[in-house]
């Protein structure tokens, strides 16, 4: 499925952090929240341009983090995301089934 660039960047903190809270279990410290939206813009650029180089993998999370650091729902990660959530993802070979991790 092909997503558009910019519209799918500017929504990655809600689609990330809008998960449940976790019923039980450890969450996930702020460093692996930033590591976890790293992955996904990493899995993205990928998804959309195979053969993006580091350089643009590099712009591309720079965009993202500062666009996480304004979003208040970025800074409920560590409130909302569980150790399992992001294990998941962390592993996930691809956005969607990253994507049905944090679901």
């Amino acid at each position: 499925m092909s997503r558009p660039p910019r519209l799918v960047l500017a929504a990655v903190p809600c689609l990330l952090f809008a998960a449940p809270l976790a019923a039980c279990g450890r969450h996930a410290s702020a460093d692996e929240c930033n590591a976890l939206l790293d992955r996904y813009v990493e899995l993205l650029v990928r998804e959309q341009d195979p053969k993006a180089d580091e350089t643009e993998l590099k712009r591309q999370k720079m965009v993202t983090r500062q666009k996480a650091a304004n979003d208040p729902s970025f800074a409920t990660c560590p409130k909302e995301v569980s150790s399992g959530e992001l294990q998941c993802a962390m592993a996930a070979p691809n956005v969607d089934e990253f994507e049905k991790c944090m679901e």
